[in-house]
C-alpha cells in the first residue's frame, strides 16, 4: 500500500462543473478524483467510468452541472491514522483508491494498492512521463554560494528539471562529531571530513540556493545525511527527498524520512539485492511512495561494473518508478538507461572537472549535460510505444518514389475481365502494391485501360475517395504539381494550393 499526501492532482470542491472535473480526471491519468467540500470535508469519488455512465444514462448530459450532484458517495475510507493492514485489506476489483480522513472528516492523504507514478515539484515521475533528469551538484559548489548560483544556472540551461544538493549536520553525522583533524580516522575518512568540513554550505546558504533553483523554474532536491539536516529541510518545505545509497540500509533514518510524507528517490549502489529487498519492504510498510535507483558506486564506475539491465530487476522489486544515478564517465550508459526504460536519471554535475573534490572528475560540464538531456529526448522520442507498424508520412512518400505498382499492358474496356498475363510490376509505386496480385485478377476493370496505365485500389474492388467541399476556421489549401490545377481547381473549395516544382518543370513552356 502506498499513502499519496499529494492531493492537488485528485481533489476538486463539489461544486466546481462536471466539465471542469473531466479535465482533471484525464489529466491525473488515475481516471479518478476525489470529492470535498469548502472545508475539505470527504463527500464522494468520482471515476471515468461513473462519468461515462452518467453520460450514457442522462441523454443529453448538463457538463455544466456540479460534480457533487454526481459523485458516488458510498465509498470506502479509513481514517489516516488506521493500521496499514486494515486499510489494506479494503482493496479489492471495485475499491482501487482509498481516501484517509483526519478526526474532522477531511481527507488528507489518498492510500493506493501500487504507486504507477509519484509527483516531485509538480513534475510527475512516473512510466508515461518523460525521464526526469537530476544536475547532481551535490558539493561541487565547494563551499560557495555565488558558485552554486552560477552551477544552477548553468543547470537550468542545460535542461536539467532538477537540481540536487547534499546537506550533513557533521556533528552529528559522524561518530568523532566531526573533527576533520582527528588522527586516529583512516586516510579515506579523513580526507573526506576535510572536504566536507570545508565545501559545505550552512543550512541559511542551502535554502537560498534552494530559492534560487525554484526562481530559475527548476525543481530543488536535497539528499539529508542525517535526522538534523532532515528536520532543517522539513522546516524549509521541501516536496520529496533523495537518498544516498550509503543509506539505504540506515532502517531508523529511511523510517525517519518514510514518516514525512514526501516521496524518496533512492539510490542502491553497496547494497546487495537481500539488502534492497529488505529496506523497500520498510518503505511499502511504510506507505511511502519511492523510487528505486540503480547505481554502482565506484567513482568512476568502470562500465563493465555498472550491470545497466539490474534496473529491470529493480522494477520487480519495488514496483515503483525505476532509473539509475550513474557515476560512470560519459553519457552513454545513462542514454542507453532511457532506452531501457528508465524514470529517473541523476548525472553529476559541475562547471570544471579540475576542481578538488571527489566528484568533479565523473562529472558532467553543462555542454555535456546538454547533449545528455538530447540524447535522452532523442531516445524517448525514438522508443514510441507498443502499437501496430504503420507507415509513416516519409516513408509513404518513398514509397511512391523507390517501390512499385501493378501496371496494366494491354487495352481494356470498362467491364472487361483482369487477367493476370495482362499486369506488370513496374515502378513508380503511386499504385497498387504488387502483393496485392491475387485480388486483381478476375476484378472487372471499372474504367477503359491503356498500357502503362497504373492500378490503383479501386481497380481491386475497394471503394473510391470522392472529393467534397470543406469548412475550416481558417484559409485552407494543399500542396500540389502544376499539372494538378485544372484537375483540382473545380472539386473542391481550396483557398489556395502549393505548387512544388521539379527542375523539370521548370523546363516545361506552360504559357
Amino acid at each position: 500500500m502506498i499513502v499519496d499526501r499529494n492531493l492537488t492532482r485528485f481533489v476538486v470542491l463539489d461544486e466546481e462543473a462536471v466539465r471542469l472535473v473531466l479535465a482533471k480526471i484525464d489529466a491525473n491519468q488515475e481516471g479518478v478524483v476525489v470529492c470535498v467540500d469548502g472545508a475539505g470535508v470527504l463527500q464522494g469519488l468520482l471515476t471515468d467510468g461513473d462519468v461515462r455512465r452518467w453520460m450514457i444514462e442522462s441523454g443529453s448530459p448538463d457538463l455544466d452541472l456540479p460534480v457533487g450532484a454526481i459523485a458516488n458517495r458510498s465509498i470506502v475510507s479509513a481514517p489516516i491514522d488506521a493500521d496499514p493492514l486494515t486499510v489494506d485489506a479494503l482493496f479489492d476489483d471495485g475499491v482501487r483508491v482509498v481516501p484517509l480522513t483526519d478526526s474532522l472528516g477531511r481527507c488528507v492523504a489518498l492510500a493506493w494498492p501500487h504507486q504507477n507514478n509519484f509527483v516531485v515539484g509538480g513534475r510527475r515521475i512516473g512510466t508515461r512521463d518523460p525521464c526526469f533528469l537530476i544536475a547532481e551538484i551535490g558539493i561541487n559548489h565547494n563551499g560557495s554560494l555565488d558558485l552554486a548560483y552560477k552551477m544552477i544556472d548553468a543547470a537550468v540551461e542545460s535542461g536539467a528539471d532538477c537540481v540536487k544538493f547534499q546537506m550533513r549536520d557533521l556533528s552529528s553525522l559522524y561518530s568523532n562529531a566531526g573533527n576533520a583533524g582527528d588522527h586516529r580516522e583512516d586516510l579515506g575518512s579523513q580526507y573526506t571530513l576535510d572536504l566536507l568540513s570545508r565545501f559545505q554550505l550552512s543550512a541559511d546558504e542551502m535554502f537560498l540556493a534552494l530559492d534560487r533553483c525554484s526562481d530559475r523554474g527548476v525543481i530543488p532536491l536535497v539528499t539529508p545525511w542525517d535526522v538534523v539536516s532532515m528536520n532543517h529541510l522539513e522546516d524549509y518545505g521541501v516536496t520529496a527527498y533523495k537518498t544516498a545509497s550509503a543509506e539505504f540500509t540506515n532502517h531508523p533514518f529511511l523510517r525517519s524520512l518514510a514518516r514525512t510524507g514526501k516521496p524518496l528517490i533512492c539510490s542502491t549502489g553497496m547494497t546487495s539485492e537481500a539488502e534492497i529487498r529488505e529496506s523497500v519492504g520498510l518503505l511499502i510498510d511504510a506507505g511511502c511512495q519511492f523510487a528505486l535507483l540503480h547505481c554502482n558506486s565506484t567513482y568512476p564506475a568502470p562500465f563493465k561494473d555498472v550491470n545497466l539491465r539490474y534496473m529491470e530487476t529493480l522494477r520487480e522489486i519495488g514496483g515503483c518508478p525505476t532509473g539509475y544515478s550513474s557515476h560512470d564517465r560519459g553519457i552513454n550508459v545513462s542514454v542507453a538507461a532511457a532506452a531501457l526504460g528508465a524514470n529517473i536519471i541523476a548525472k553529476h554535475f559541475t562547471r570544471d572537472k579540475e576542481m578538488e573534490g571527489n566528484d568533479h572528475r565523473v562529472s558532467l560540464l553543462p555542454s555535456e549535460f546538454a547533449d545528455l538531456v538530447a540524447g535522452v529526448r532523442e531516445v524517448e522520442s525514438a522508443m514510441g510505444g507498443a502499437r501496430a507498424r504503420e507507415i509513416t508520412q516519409g516513408e509513404m512518400m518513398n514509397r511512391e518514389t523507390l517501390a512499385k505498382s501493378l501496371v496494366i499492358n494491354t487495352n481494356l474496356e470498362a467491364g472487361e475481365i483482369i487477367e493476370a498475363h495482362m499486369v506488370d510490376v513496374r515502378s513508380p509505386g503511386r499504385g497498387l502494391q504488387p502483393n496485392r496480385l491475387t485480388t486483381l485478377i478476375g476484378q472487372p476493370t471499372r474504367r477503359s485501360l491503356q498500357p502503362g496505365d497504373i492500378l490503383f485500389p479501386t481497380d481491386a474492388g475497394e471503394s473510391k475517395s470522392e472529393p467534397r467541399k470543406y469548412s475550416f476556421n481558417r484559409p485552407m489549401g494543399i500542396p500540389v504539381r502544376y499539372h494538378d490545377l485544372l484537375g483540382l481547381k473545380d472539386r473542391s473549395n481550396f483557398d489556395f494550393l502549393e505548387f512544388h516544382l521539379s527542375y523539370k518543370d521548370l523546363e516545361e513552356d506552360e504559357s
